[in-house]
């Protein structure tokens, strides 16, 4: 990985409350029981809309600044199903059906970062969490029981890297739509 002066590696993410992170990283065990590998640390649990990498210092508040011009709902994610990818040796959770206000999200945001010039991924979107790198998962995936991710807001976030990995910096809040629902 090549570093680039006077900038930081930033990401878009969703990042879970203190409950759901650590019912993430429990099914990161389960799955580390049969697949072994690297686990993710529990600080590090997250959900990534868009990977930026390297970017210059001084745009930064122009990102911040596009994110709160984000126009998205909170939304429910029903975390239900675990994978691996053999390719890259990567275990997995996430949730069976992507809810339309996440693929909003991700496409408001897209739509805001190519305008301003930023690199967006074209591939389609699919949520996922990283739960263990190099798995080796030969057996079939353990059942998992479902998580409830309620997702009321979205960060800013730098990737610095260290000797224990990548360590995560949260820069910027920004929160979501309230959605009204039935009683």
């Amino acid at each position: 990985m090549k570093y680039v002066a006077n900038t930081e590696r930033m990401f878009f993410a969703i990042w879970p409350d203190q409950a759901t992170g650590e019912l993430l990283a429990q099914v990161g065990k389960k799955l580390h029981e049969a697949c072994r590998g690297r686990i993710t640390r529990r600080e590090t649990i997250h959900i990534t809309l868009a990977f930026l990498g390297d970017v210059e210092v001084a745009r930064l508040s122009e990102l911040q600044s596009m994110a709160s011009e984000v126009n998205a709902a909170s939304f429910q994610l029903d975390i239900t199903k675990c994978g691996w990818w053999r390719h890259n040796r990567v275990a997995w959770v996430a949730p069976e059906v992507t809810p339309p206000a996440l693929t909003d999200l991700v496409g408001d945001l897209s739509a805001k970062l190519k305008v301003a010039g930023f690199n967006v991924d074209v591939r389609p979107y699919a949520p996922h969490i990283t739960l263990l790198r190099k798995a080796a998962c030969h057996e079939e995936m353990p059942a998992i029981d479902a998580i409830q991710w309620k997702v009321s807001e979205f960060v800013l976030v730098k990737s610095v890297m260290g000797n224990a990995g990548s360590a995560y910096e949260v820069v910027g809040r920004w929160p979501l739509k309230a959605v009204a629902t039935d009683s």
